[in-house]
């Protein structure tokens, strides 16, 4: 008997270990996708739905399509009613419908013409994914929106949701009178309904597209029309934020992008009309559904745009165009080709921006944003080759980083470089002819470029898309009777890594110290392999060398001895802001690496920022002094002693709000260094200021406190104070003033940002059970990010457990950017080893965790590591 209850005790162990460890199935496999498309072909959709301010809705399904092989069909749909499934005339509504799918049975099908029809009953999501609904506080109307990448379209209705079964899509819709309806097509008809409050929207059948990029949108949305030749345009957003869109930009910046695309791609638009919709609540920045493109509601801003805004806006509205044919016209085959949908379009909506904006500056952002992002990205434990292993659908929602987007554009950018833009041009133009409306693989692009080149893609390809990491290059100059003698010696860190062969340009600067000025010339090189050198003569020897000047090349540069006065002399007299910033980045690079202090770099850009005169760079510098979140001067503070701690940063303080009052009144400027002067507040002096400021005792000439930055202003406030009265009348009288949607989750940031644990709690324990609770993702999202600022650390250890056991019941079924946030927002930043002992053990003992939190914790892993090396350099300075 006790050997019984012994091998029980075992049976019942192994039964619950081996559900532990099994994977949910819905989310889809390759494999799957790969056998489904051997199944089927020529698939056509008719969809009728009907949508009101109800929780659900409801609507029916005809999918028509041809039969190539009779096996076992899989019909995703997520979390929906199946109210009858017919196929080829058979009822098999008694289908099992589980785990987000239906296995339609071989024998149901036939070789040749195949109708399967499916009524069906979905709630509206919450969540961004599916079909969104979204209730305005202001005016209470109501707006969806659909989101369908990268396998959600399942989630509004059933369907083959993979990108290599396109198809065709005709649509019905009906909807309350006063809606307007969006999708790929533009309507061709209207009809009262059964309902005379109610009307119907038909929509023809579109081009044949991915599940992915076909799209819904519903509610009285406000529209301003306009056409760039034959195309119609159009752009939406909900009637209470009208009044803060610029619609002369949105379609000065869409008709920018026509004219170049239509020319650079040798194809014209490819679809019949372009709508753009900013909708409330989204996850992302933009989306690219065919022909209805959707927009954050973060591109509309309720003050006077800065140019950064106005250019990264044109930025993303060229970006999503892009898509338009590199991922509409032609698509990926799965999801592993994801990079080059990504990749290009960031390449190439910077391109156009060069070519044909007045955002002449783009190429700095790139650097600034993009390469930065991709570097970061790339020095993680989690980092993968441009051209990544993606098993299913829920890996393919964590490729969407900083290598897919970043690194992925930056190699194109140098790919550009060796071959020259007219080959590559010739060789884009050529792929999207030969794969129009339908999908493609890395193979064939890269055969389509080494026709137009001549370029030998394999190998390329080899090092730069099919393995991960980033070189690493050291630079060694020698120069006498004016012969120069250079050398760059590369390394490859990491097991997977490899040496590659670049092409960039080495700078040389020669100062002229009396006259404070300095020339500057550059020499284009090519090096490969371990080391590279050669000499070259010159008129007389340089002051200081760097390399990567026009940043056409990805790689790090990795100093040696850096001659820190002739950089600073660089930083000081030199007026190219491109070469600039990538010195500027390479000197705080060398914080990150704890080769110097973030004293050394505070005391370099203190002394510097005055004297800079390019926006962009003052912008830089104040985001790595003033910052509160990430590696900062200002979050380093909290490192050493609380005397110290309040010394340096009202010294910062006393900086900003110097550099604020010289500030040009209405300038960007001043709003940067303003908002720098609110990240930075801790100490009594700065908490009082900000008091001020929003109790209207004190001003700064040409400064608008608008409805955005008051909300900044409390929020930092309240997560400093303790003693509630004030702070608290504050939040009531700004939550009258501010009902917006906007004004609801800055009075929930600001309740979360509270320094009290039991407020903590409470929102802990409303974060822990999303579906449960009456927030949106988005809501949850906001307030998760406010819970736990850097001097609130000693309260979020108190939650640390409650936050592992959290990740250890999500399940991978569970929405991808819900879990994303959450790990993200309260992931343990503590720069211990004792917390970084506890990350370790706990993602090595939950093997199964949901892909994106098993992400987000080994990369933390990693930051916790570069926080210690970071700390620890500061060890002198902390300890005094």
């Amino acid at each position: 008997m006790k050997q019984f209850l012994q091998f029980f005790s075992l049976f019942v162990f192994l039964l619950v270990l081996d559900c532990r460890l099994k994977k949910p199935v819905y989310h889809l496999t390759q494999s799957e996708a790969e056998t489904r498309f051997e199944i089927l072909e020529d698939i056509h959709y008719e969809l009728d739905v009907h949508l009101s301010p109800k929780e659900t809705f409801e609507g029916k399904v005809k999918i028509s399509f041809f039969g190539k092989k009779l096996r076992d069909l899989r019909l995703d749909y997520y979390e929906g009613k199946i109210k009858n499934i017919i196929l080829n005339d058979v009822d098999l509504t008694n289908l099992p419908y589980e785990n987000g799918h239906i296995q339609l049975p071989a024998n149901n099908l036939m070789i040749g013409n195949n109708t399967l029809t499916v009524l069906f009953e979905t709630p509206f999501a919450k969540t961004g994914n599916g079909l969104h609904k979204f209730t305005d506080p202001d005016d209470k109307e109501v707006y969806l929106y659909s989101q369908f990448e990268a396998f959600h379209a399942n989630k509004m209705f059933p369907c083959f949701d993979q990108p290599d079964l396109k198809a065709t899509f005709k649509l019905n819709v009906t909807v309350p009178k006063n809606w307007k309806v969006i999708s790929t097509t533009l309507p061709n008809s209207q009809s009262k309904g059964q309902n005379p409050d109610e009307i119907t929207f038909s929509f023809p059948e579109s081009a044949k597209i991915s599940t992915y990029v076909f799209s819904l949108h519903a509610g009285p949305y406000k529209v301003w029309e306009d056409k760039y030749e034959n195309i119609p345009l159009r752009l939406f957003v909900r009637k209470s934020l009208a009044k803060y869109v610029d619609p002369k930009d949105w379609f000065a910046f869409t008709k920018e992008g026509f004219a170049f695309f239509n020319s650079y791609f040798g194809i014209p638009y490819p679809f019949l009309k372009y709508d753009q919709i900013i909708v409330p609540e989204f996850n992302f920045g933009a989306m690219e559904n065919v022909g209805a493109v959707t927009f954050s509601e973060r591109f509309v801003s309720r003050s006077p745009m800065t140019r950064s805004q106005r250019e990264n806006l044109s930025d993303v509205v060229l970006h999503e165009m892009a898509h338009m044919w590199f991922g509409n016209l032609v698509t990926m085959r799965w999801w592993n080709g994801l990079w080059l949908n990504e990749s290009f379009a960031t390449y190439m909506a910077s391109l156009a921006q060069a070519k044909n904006s007045e955002f002449k500056e783009t190429w700095i952002s790139f650097f600034e944003k993009m390469k930065q992002w991709a570097y970061d990205e790339d020095s993680y434990i989690t980092n993968h080759p441009v051209e990544a292993k993606v098993s299913d659908t829920e890996e393919a929602f964590t490729q969407f980083d900083g290598i897919t987007y970043g690194k992925g554009a930056s190699v194109l950018k140098q790919l550009v470089y060796f071959i020259g833009e007219d080959a590559f041009r010739q060789g884009v133009q050529n792929y999207l002819r030969k794969y129009s409306y339908s999908n493609s693989t890395l193979s064939d692009f890269l055969k389509e470029l080494e026709f137009a080149s001549g370029f030998p893609m394999k190998k390329w390809s080899k090092d730069w898309l099919e393995t991960k990491g980033t070189n690493q290059v050291e630079l060694t100059t020698i120069c006498a009777d004016n012969q120069f003698y250079w050398k760059i010696v590369q390394s490859a860190p990491g097991s997977e890594n490899k040496l590659r062969d670049h092409k960039t340009i080495l700078g040389l600067y020669f100062f002229d110290k009396p006259n404070k000025q300095l020339s500057f010339e550059e020499f284009p090189i090519v090096y490969s392999g371990r080391s590279t050198n050669a000499i070259f003569p010159l008129k007389t020897c340089p002051n200081f060398s760097f390399i990567n000047a026009e940043d056409h090349d990805f790689a790090i540069w990795k100093w040696t001895e850096p001659n820190k006065e002739n950089l600073e002399y660089v930083l000081e007299f030199d007026t190219d802001p491109m070469r600039k910033l990538i010195l500027w980045t390479d000197y705080f690079r060398q914080v990150q690496l704890a080769n110097i202090t973030f004293d050394e770099f505070k005391d370099a850009a203190v002394r510097l920022y005055p004297t800079e005169t390019d926006i962009k760079i003052k912008r830089w510098i104040l985001s790595r002094l003033a910052g509160d979140n990430g590696s900062t001067y200002v979050t380093s503070r909290f490192w050493f002693p609380e005397e110290k701690r309040i010394q340096d940063l009202d010294n910062l303080q006393n900086f900003l709000w110097e550099e604020l009052n010289k500030a040009k009144p209405g300038s960007d400027e001043q709003r940067y260094l303003f908002v720098s002067l609110i990240d930075s507040t801790y100490t009594a002096a700065s908490k009082k200021r900000l008091y001020d400021f929003l109790e209207n005792k004190l001003s700064i000439g040409g400064l608008k406190i608008d409805q955005d930055l008051r909300w900044n202003l409390i929020i930092k406030l309240s997560s400093l104070e303790s003693n509630r009265t004030q702070i608290q009348n504050l939040i009531e009288r700004e939550k009258k003033a501010d009902p917006s949607s906007r004004g609801v989750n800055s009075s929930l940031a600001a309740e979360g940002a509270e320094p009290n644990r039991s407020v903590k709690e409470k929102w802990i324990q409303v974060l822990l059970n999303p579906k449960s609770s009456q927030y949106s993702s988005s809501t949850l999202r906001v307030v998760s990010y406010s819970l736990f600022p850097e001097y609130q650390k000693d309260i979020q250890l108190t939650f640390l457990d409650s936050y592992l056991d959290a990740l250890d019941k999500f399940n991978n079924g569970e929405d991808e950017n819900y879990l994303d946030a959450f790990a993200k927002s309260l992931a343990p930043d503590f720069c211990t080893d004792e917390t970084l002992l506890i990350l370790k053990k706990f993602t090595g003992n939950h093997p199964r965790l949901p892909v994106p939190v098993k992400k987000t914790l080994l990369k933390q892993i990693d930051t916790e590591k570069k926080c210690i090396q970071m700390k620890n350099k500061h060890k002198d300075l902390i300890n005094k």
